[in-house]
C-alpha cells in the first residue's frame, strides 16, 4: 500500500489551531495520503485529523424535466446533509475545463456503442480537442470533506474558555479512523443517490491534487507534479 507523506513529522502547531481560527486563516500541516484517507496535524501532537472526500455530480442534464429533477435532487440533498450525525464540510471551487478528459471519454463511450452512434461520439471528441482545448473553460465542482471526529470532539471546548478543567477528547488511532470514514462515505454515498446525486470517493492521487490545486498553481511545475504523484502511487496522469 502507497503512504504519500508530505512531512516526516507534525510541526510546531500555530496557536491559531488551539483557539480555534476560522478556515480562511488557519491551515494546518499535511501528514500522509494513503487508502484514500488525508492525515493532517490536530490540535494535539496525539490527536492527528483524518479526512476522506467525496466528489458531488448532480442529476444528468436531460431536456426534459431538468428543472424538476435539479429541484428534486436538491431537495434530497439538503435533508441527507441535514440528518447527518457528524459535521462535514462543503467546498465549491472552479476548475479548468479539461478538453482532453472530456474528449477521452466520449472515444471511450464511442468503442461500446453501435453504429451510427460511435460514429456520432468520435466526432463530438474531436470537435471537444479541436474548439474547446484553448477556449480557458471553467467547470464548478462540489466536494464533501467527511471527518472521521465525532460532533464531540470537534465542538470547541467551551470549559477550557471559562477556565474550566476538561478531559481531553479521546483521539483515533489510524485503522479506527479509516473504517469510520469507510463506513460514513459508503452511507452517504447510497443516501445522496437516492436523492439524485452522485458522490464519488477521491482517491490518494485525486486528494493529492485537489490539494495541489487549492495550496498552489497549475502550470508546468504542476503538470510534473502530477506526473510524480502518478509514478509514486503507481496510477496514470
Amino acid at each position: 500500500m502507497s503512504v504519500l507523506r508530505l512531512r516526516p513529522e507534525p510541526g510546531q502547531h500555530r496557536s491559531e489551531q488551539r483557539r480555534r481560527a476560522s478556515i480562511q486563516a488557519t491551515t494546518l500541516d499535511l501528514l500522509w495520503i494513503s487508502a484514500g484517507v488525508v492525515c493532517f496535524a490536530g490540535p494535539r501532537p496525539d490527536a492527528p485529523l483524518f479526512r476522506a472526500i467525496l466528489g458531488l455530480a448532480g442529476p444528468p442534464q436531460t431536456p426534459r424535466g431538468l428543472a424538476e429533477a435539479g429541484a428534486g435532487a436538491l431537495a434530497g440533498y439538503r435533508a441527507v446533509l441535514g440528518g447527518l450525525d457528524h459535521p462535514f464540510q462543503i467546498l465549491v471551487r472552479p476548475e479548468l475545463f479539461d478538453a482532453a478528459a472530456e474528449a477521452a471519454r466520449w472515444e471511450a463511450r464511442a468503442s461500446v456503442l453501435l453504429p451510427p452512434l460511435d460514429a456520432l461520439a468520435r466526432e463530438h471528441a474531436g470537435w471537444v480537442r479541436r474548439e474547446l482545448a484553448g477556449a480557458s473553460l471553467l467547470v464548478r465542482r462540489a466536494y464533501l470533506v467527511i471527518p472521521a471526529e465525532s460532533a464531540a470532539q470537534e465542538r470547541p471546548n467551551i470549559a477550557a474558555r471559562a477556565g474550566l478543567r476538561r478531559e481531553a477528547a479521546p483521539s483515533l488511532d489510524t485503522e479506527r479512523a479509516k473504517a469510520v470514514l469507510a463506513e460514513r462515505c459508503e452511507r452517504l454515498s447510497c443516501a445522496l443517490a437516492g436523492a439524485g446525486v452522485a458522490a464519488r470517493r477521491l482517491d490518494d492521487f485525486a486528494l493529492a491534487r485537489i490539494y495541489r490545486d487549492c495550496w498552489g498553481s497549475r502550470g508546468s511545475d504542476g503538470d510534473r507534479l502530477d506526473r510524480d504523484l502518478a509514478a509514486l502511487l503507481g496510477t496514470s496522469a
